[in-house]
């Protein structure tokens, strides 16, 4: 090949590799930003059971040593000093933006306009361990207990236990809620049950279904932005349409791990399940983990909440709360 040709092939080669590496960017992943708050920060304690928003967009975080309101800025506590029955709190009902119901293992507490009211078996609850609370539609307020279902309204208690095929499914209740067709559901240690201040209809798995087992134990439930049902189990995620059930878990599907304790939705529809090895994230076809590789406090995840900006904040075990901005947010 004549010299000069060769010149000019080795000088064209030359720019054309050093334009092809120039315009390949390498880029992180992605861009999620998160941001762990401890007592550091001003946590009241980094063992944190529940979380919940207020209208205000408050976070109140249910920690193993009381209460603790975040408003994005500024901190304040609330103990068994402000008036709180006990300091471990296993869930916070956000009743109004001026009251919220707490649940402990030694009774409910109930905070309206700077008041105090305390509840235990000498009020009128069936069991002083309190699980869960919820307030219907009716204003009535139910407990969780591992002795059954407690309702007080209008001064008037009344409990519900397992007596029969129609009644609550088992006495060990772990958790409440309230759909918008003012029916409770309950989570319990042996199946689901579901009233509507009548009737009841209750959801025990089918025994052929692998593990089924582990689905009747409930840990948590949640309700869609489409008014369907998640249920955070032993055994995985079940999922009920109203017409018919899905099942997802570890061996099956995506999902990190079949004990889930935690259950959230965000904007873009995304369901984020919460368990002791960190949190999957469930899209409808994929499934996304996350644990302290990425950037959660702890992997032992108690709840999930999403804000009004759709950030995703997570308590944890022993690592206090961790916010996920996600990168679509920023």
């Amino acid at each position: 090949m004549n010299r000069s040709i060769l010149t000019i092939f080795i000088a064209i080669l030359i720019v054309i590799c050093y334009s092809c590496g120039s315009k390949v960017p390498v880029s992180p992943e992605n861009s999620d930003i998160w941001t762990t708050y401890t007592t550091k920060n001003g946590l009241t304690s980094n063992e944190v059971h529940c979380l919940a928003f207020d209208p205000q967009n408050r976070l109140w975080i249910g920690t193993e040593y009381g209460v603790s309101i975040f408003d994005g800025t500024n901190w304040s506590t609330l103990n068994t000093q402000n008036g709180l029955i006990y300091h471990t709190i296993h869930d916070i009902f956000i009743e109004s933006s001026t009251a919220a119901w707490f649940a402990t293992p030694l009774g409910a507490s109930h905070l309206e306009n700077g008041t105090w009211n305390n509840y235990t078996i000498n009020q009128g609850l069936i069991d002083t361990q309190v699980r869960s609370i919820a307030v219907d539609n009716d204003g009535a307020v139910w407990f969780a207990t591992p002795s059954g279902v407690s309702k007080f309204q209008f001064s008037t208690w009344t409990h519900y236990i397992k007596k029969g095929p129609y009644s609550l499914v088992y006495d060990r209740v772990n958790k409440v809620v309230v759909d918008d067709e003012n029916n409770k559901w309950f989570g319990t240690e042996f199946g689901i049950s579901k009233f509507d201040g009548v009737n009841w209809v209750t959801q025990i798995q089918d025994a052929q279904i692998p593990n089924s087992q582990l689905l009747d134990f409930v840990f948590t439930i949640f309700i869609d932005s489409n008014g369907d049902y998640w249920f955070g189990t032993l055994g995985g995620v079940a999922f009920f349409s109203g017409q018919s059930w899905t099942f997802y878990n570890q061996s099956q599907n995506g999902l990190l791990f079949n004990e889930v304790r935690a259950i959230a939705e965000d904007k873009a529809g995304n369901m984020w399940f919460g368990g002791i090895y960190g949190v999957s994230k469930f899209d409808g076809s994929n499934w996304t983990t996350y644990n302290m590789n990425d950037g959660l406090a702890s992997n032992y995840v108690t709840s999930i909440v999403v804000d009004t900006d759709d950030n995703i904040w997570f308590g944890t075990l022993g690592g206090g709360i961790t916010k996920l901005t996600k990168e679509e947010n920023q």
